[in-house]
């Protein structure tokens, strides 16, 4: 393959998921105007019935306009909430229409959504950057594969949580395949632990972790600000 097929996928690859966190960040900016009133002053913070409808009708329109998206919204850091009231603002496509989803944020019960360790919040509100969480099995959602993008939410130069978006795995790969095509078989998209996002290959399925770089193969990263990919394709072939 030719220099030119690498440069040329790895700029389509960019684009792509840096298309994705600058619709996100978009998405944060939109959300966090409704809450600067509700959001005044200090702690503990309560999302009030105007301002979650207007959250609810934001997001709704940004799950429209993006079908391959399961659901977005917002996630706080969850001391910063009264705790009697506290809810993550987060909606989901659901059959040909847009749905809220609740979760138990009751420290007390055993069905508590403990989500301050996971990655997509860790990197997103804990380091503030964009972060990339996934593949993995969405057992409180969709129970199936999907992606976390997230990205860190400030209302009134406060953070407060982070702004967030999950994609369906069956959307992504159609994408990407179509995107590494030109390197012919053996090319995949590596996350920043090496984990394969999509590759068009058996022994580059996604999930499989890449420990060491396999002989006849290079690697070239993406052009992504804040995020680590990176592109693994096959030497000398076409």
């Amino acid at each position: 393959m030719t220099d030119s097929s690498v440069r040329g996928v790895v700029q389509k690859l960019s684009a792509w998921a840096d298309g994705l966190f600058a619709d996100l960040e978009e998405l944060e900016r939109t959300l966090s105007t409704h809450l600067t009133a509700d959001f005044a002053g200090e702690p503990p913070f309560e999302v009030g019935r105007t301002a979650r409808a207007g959250l609810g009708a934001a997001v709704s329109g940004f799950l429209s306009a993006h079908p391959g998206f399961d659901g977005a919204g917002l996630i706080f850091k969850l001391d910063l909430l009264e705790p009697s009231t506290a809810r993550l603002e987060w909606w989901i496509t659901d059959g040909d229409g847009i749905a809220r989803r609740d979760f138990i944020l009751d420290r007390s019960s055993d069905r508590f959504y403990d989500y301050e360790y996971l990655e997509w919040f860790e990197g997103g509100f804990n380091a503030g950057s964009r972060t990339l969480a996934g593949p993995y099995i969405d057992h409180l959602g969709v129970d199936d594969y999907i992606l976390t993008l997230t990205v860190p939410c400030h209302v009134n130069d406060r953070k407060v949580g982070v702004a967030g978006m999950d994609i369906l795995m069956n959307d992504v790969e159609a994408q990407l395949l179509r995107m590494l095509a030109p390197l012919g078989h053996g090319a995949a998209l590596l996350s920043r632990h090496n984990q394969v996002l999509v590759g068009n290959s058996g022994e580059l399925s996604t999930g499989v972790r890449i420990a060491v770089m396999p002989p006849g193969y290079s690697r070239a990263p993406l052009d992504v600000s804040g995020v680590d990919l990176s592109l693994l394709y096959r030497d000398g072939e076409s």
